[in-house]
């Protein structure tokens, strides 16, 4: 019993990770606020939760605004064209269901423009995560999503159903009993739960690509080469993490 409520057990080593859990979904609800940012938020979110799964020494508050400055640029761009391209495909689709019976093709484009959204999903799913964890431009970034989100499919649809459990379940509740406890729990923890569940995931994913000796090699842009297909891509350099960094200044 005395174990039990020793700060080295696993009670309070749970009750610490959900601790940082807490403060780590504060900090992203917070910084998405400006809804332009919302994309740097969910990056910072998952630099914090795959160095959280990889049991790195982490400081949440420090290494969130870490990678939220270090992405800020590319992860508002990337989350603009997403976010545009998603407004595209709702307005088409509105417009397609509106006039079916004056547009011939309405069906097909409807089709189509449900087809171009699962992979928008995807994109979605993936692009945050691999801009957390590698160095490249806004475009290779966006199609190395893509392409480890169809590589890796079964883990895909894994990631996809995490993402969207806790938001099924809450809105759930509210519809059936009008207000629920889930709500507030949601608040919560509702963005880091899903993101620190799915950077088991991403981190078997990502591991596939990163060389054994990453902490040696972290010096260039240049150096780390992801291979999604026969040829090599153009995914280099992980992002060092502070150890890393810490390495590197001595």
């Amino acid at each position: 019993m005395k174990g039990l409520f020793n700060y080295d057990s696993g009670l309070f080593r749970a009750l610490d990770k959900l601790g940082s859990l807490f403060i780590l979904n504060l900090l992203t609800l917070v910084c998405s606020i400006p809804l332009i940012t919302a994309g740097v938020s969910f990056t910072a979110l998952y630099y914090v939760t795959m160095k959280m799964v990889r049991d790195e020494e982490t400081y949440v508050t420090r290494d969130f605004f870490r990678s939220f400055k270090q992405n800020l640029g590319q992860g508002i761009v990337i989350w603009l064209i997403l976010m545009g391209i998603g407004g595209v495909l709702f307005v088409d689709y509105r417009i397609m269901a509106a006039n079916r019976d004056t547009i011939p093709a309405a069906g097909a484009f409807m089709i189509f423009s449900m087809i171009c959204a699962v992979f928008l999903i995807v994109e979605t799913a993936y692009v945050f995560p691999v801009l957390a964890k590698f160095y490249n431009s806004i475009r290779q970034t966006m199609k190395n999503a893509m392409l480890m989100g169809i590589r890796h499919f079964p883990k895909t649809v894994a990631i996809i159903f995490i993402d969207v459990i806790f938001l099924a379940i809450t809105l759930a509740a509210l519809y059936r009993n009008g207000r629920s406890f889930l709500a507030p729990l949601y608040v919560c923890l509702g963005f880091a739960v899903p993101a620190y569940a799915n950077s088991y995931l991403f981190v078997k994913i990502f591991d596939q690509y990163i060389p054994v000796d990453e902490t040696a090699e972290t010096g260039s842009d240049e150096e780390f080469i992801l291979r999604l297909q026969n040829e090599p891509d153009e995914i280099p350099d992980v992002k060092a993490t502070e150890n890393d960094v810490k390495e590197k200044e001595q």
